[in-house]
């Protein structure tokens, strides 16, 4: 019985000492990932990098967290940042965010406020740290912008899952119920107060091909770029308005994509309304517009719901045989 007890206490002082020595190794490792982006040129200050969850699992907390990127003019702010990984589990990672924290750009400045805001994170083990797959929760968010608009969101979800067999192939989804948009811009679009407050469904489901995974390096150096989109559905309902997108498009190097996106939209004719109060439509251009959408929707049945084919070519949009514009470009910053 003594040499049981001396055993289990043997193993016991060895499993503390590699909890120990893993937390160091942990620790430096966080630290010396911020060293090494402030040496490249990156704006970082934190307070304190710590190391806690004895015995089942490593808790990092981060305090007082400033991250600056000067090649895109991103910053962050935290007041606390935290990483949990189980001691059995390493590859899998949960991140918390603070309660509030703030993001900048050269044009507007961003303050987030949360309920709850957190991802788990699947990564693959080795030095990159390749994303296998993310789950973020959202509850409760609300964000001020400097440019003073502020929006909220009651509950939100949003997954990323690389697809079996491939290496930069990911499906994307979000969801997002009750989602408040800034006053400024439901006061245009809706000056009689006729909608709803929030908007009460908001989803898109696609799978996105990347040039390169999403690593470390999407973080270090810079984003992977899409160079295919196939958009399962992308749908926002609003009162009686309603707008269905799906379809799929390749997008090239200098992020001009090249497809066909089928549009399904319910009650039309008050969204170019509203798309005319906002400003996105000239007075002038109304009524060709008007008279274009109205031809189409009549050869899909109800003149109020339009069922139509965006097409997008050689950096152009056409809106069935009607050109529109140039088309977007889809470059991450």
């Amino acid at each position: 019985m003594k040499r049981v007890l001396v055993a289990c206490l043997g193993v016991a002082a060895l499993a503390a000492l590699a909890w120990f020595g893993w937390a160091g190794v942990t620790q430096r490792a966080v630290t010396g990932w911020l060293d090494a982006r402030e040496a490249e040129g990156w704006v970082v200050s934190r307070q304190d990098v710590s190391v806690s969850g004895f015995p089942s699992e490593f808790v990092i907390n981060l305090s007082d967290l400033t991250l600056a990127d000067p090649a895109t003019g991103l910053a962050w702010s935290a007041p606390t940042f935290t990483l949990r990984q189980a001691v059995f589990d390493p590859g899998r990672i949960e991140a918390i965010w603070p309660e509030t924290h703030t993001l900048a750009s050269p044009y507007e400045r961003l303050t987030i406020r949360a309920g709850d805001l957190a991802s788990v994170l699947d990564l693959r083990p080795g030095a990159d740290l390749a994303l296998q797959a993310s789950e973020t929760r959202m509850r409760d968010l609300v964000i001020d912008s400097t440019l003073g608009w502020q929006s909220h969101l009651a509950d939100g979800s949003a997954t990323v899952i690389l697809q079996p067999g491939e290496t930069a192939r990911y499906a994307i989804g979000f969801r997002a119920t009750d989602l408040t948009p800034p006053e400024q811009v439901r006061a245009r679009i809706d000056p009689a107060g006729v909608l709803p407050a929030a908007i009460p469904v908001v989803l898109t489901e696609a799978v996105v091909s990347f040039d390169r995974p999403w690593d470390l390096s999407a973080i270090e150096v810079a984003r992977p770029q899409p160079t295919r989109i196939d958009l399962t559905e992308a749908r926002a309902e609003w009162g009686d308005l309603m707008v269905r997108l799906s379809g799929a498009m390749d997008v090239d190097a200098e992020g001009r994509p090249t497809g066909e996106i089928a549009i399904r939209a319910q009650n039309w004719p008050a969204m170019l309304d509203m798309a005319e109060r906002a400003g996105v439509l000239p007075a002038g251009l109304r009524s060709s517009v008007e008279t274009g959408l109205g031809f189409l929707a009549s050869l899909s049945g109800r003149r109020e719901d339009l069922d139509v084919t965006l097409r997008l070519e050689a950096g152009f949009m056409f809106l069935g045989p009607l050109p529109i514009g140039e088309g977007p470009r889809l470059r991450l910053r």
